[in-house]
């Protein structure tokens, strides 16, 4: 953060929205700016201002929210060195002391308490009291929180964040601010910048080079999810990660109607062609896709949701579960999920190049490794059908094929 203005975005999944901050570090004190635009609990704009002294101890935070339903506020929260609060001008003596605001749903503020301390960087394990902003309502309440170091990763450190019965494990980079706080937010990439760009370019570059890499027999997950869908009463399948189309073009042989996504506009080209030449292009649809990104189809839009080993690419825990969140969405109430994934006991989890969060690179393919905490935290609010162990390839890849559908799901056995 030191030095000219920084910019980062987080996807902040406990508003439905994302949030921008431009930081600027001077010593140990720090100014940022920042919007923020939401739908949790009603549609919401959201600029802010944040001063701190020195020992990132805060000075000011100035915040204006505008709401769907009309309605405009500010907050100028003020902290004087005696540590006395006002609001708008009126003291706040329930938060007498505290060193430091928090603003709601925002990452940005969990930076202060860390950098002050050391957190990111060494153990400690510190309490606090904050001057916690609630939005888009913007009123202030005293917060007590712990902030616990629990180790350094290859990009940074996870601390433990308590605030009364919550619980979070905050994956944090070496700049001090949150790149993962489970079920509230993750830090975003710019364009060209880190793991996902770079991956994109090489399954770029794999499917122009070797367009058959995988052969053009479908693989076992899809001859198991055809006859699983098939089961299920399922007409529209959206295959997520489909390459250059292999399990794509059996599932619509089988009967399906395809909807095949994909990030890599060469495979989608090569799957176009392959299904015109097979008679096949009534029945598959292509949409090139990056799942970092919301699903581009309405609610309730297919009758079952196919992934083989997408899960497993580059994408961090937090972009995995609001993944699975947007299939959910997707799918017809009952709808099935089938996808795969390599696990722990595989033979390259915890070797090559680490990028942290069970990602691992190996000859450019870099590979995110469940184990069986993570497939069952997906499950939640599913039905989990199966968790069927398999391997595949040369090492061999060893793998889970996982069945879940939405509730209520079809009286099937699968």
């Amino acid at each position: 953060m030191a030095g000219l203005p920084q910019g980062v975005t987080w996807r902040v999944t406990g508003s439905g929205g994302f949030e921008t901050a431009w930081t600027e570090l001077s010593g140990t004190a720090l100014r940022a700016r920042g919007r923020v635009v939401g739908t949790v609990p009603e549609p919401y704009w959201l600029t802010y201002e944040l001063e701190t002294g020195d020992d990132y101890v805060t000075r000011r935070l100035f915040v204006s929210a505008d709401t769907a339903s009309g309605e405009s506020r500010s907050l100028d929260l003020r902290r004087d060195e005696d540590g006395r609060w006002t609001a708008n001008g009126r003291p706040l003596p329930e938060v007498t002391g505290a060193d430091d605001c928090d603003l709601g749903l925002s990452p940005l503020t969990n930076a202060m308490p860390v950098l002050r301390h050391g957190l990111h960087t060494g153990p400690g394990e510190h309490d606090f009291l904050m001057a916690w902003v609630s939005v888009p309502d913007l009123t202030v309440t005293p917060s007590p929180q712990t902030y616990a170091h629990l180790g350094t990763t290859d990009h940074g450190a996870r601390v433990r964040f308590t605030s009364e019965d919550f619980t979070a494990d905050l994956e944090l980079a070496t700049d001090g601010q949150v790149v993962t706080y489970p079920s509230l937010a993750f830090r975003l990439q710019g364009p060209g910048t880190g793991l996902a760009p770079e991956q994109q370019r090489h399954w770029q570059e794999t499917y122009r080079n070797q367009p058959d890499m995988y052969g053009q027999q479908p693989s076992e997950p899809a001859v198991h999810a055809a006859i699983t869908f098939r089961k299920a009463g399922a007409r529209t399948v959206l295959e997520l990660g489909a390459g250059h189309g292999r399990d794509a073009l059996y599932l619509a042989r089988a009967g399906f109607g395809v909807i095949a996504s994909d990030f890599s506009p060469t495979g989608l080209e090569r799957l176009r062609e392959r299904a015109q030449a097979e008679g096949l292009a009534d029945r598959v649809e292509t949409i090139e896709h990056d799942v970092r990104a919301p699903l581009p189809l309405p609610d309730s839009a297919v009758d079952a949701v196919y992934a083989h080993m997408l899960l497993s690419m580059a994408l961090s825990t937090e972009e995995i579960r609001a993944l699975v969140d947007e299939v959910a969405r997707v799918l017809r109430p009952g709808g099935v999920f089938v996808y795969t994934v390599r696990h722990t006991g595989d033979e390259h989890y915890g070797k090559g190049a680490a990028h942290g969060d069970s990602i691992y690179e190996h000859g450019g393919y870099a590979v995110h490794f469940f184990d069986r905490e993570l497939v069952d935290t997906l499950a939640e609010g599913w039905e989990l059908r199966e968790v069927h162990p398999f391997e595949e390839g040369t090492l061999p890849r060893r793998l889970w094929r996982v069945t879940q559908t939405g509730r209520p799901g079809p009286d099937v056995t699968f």
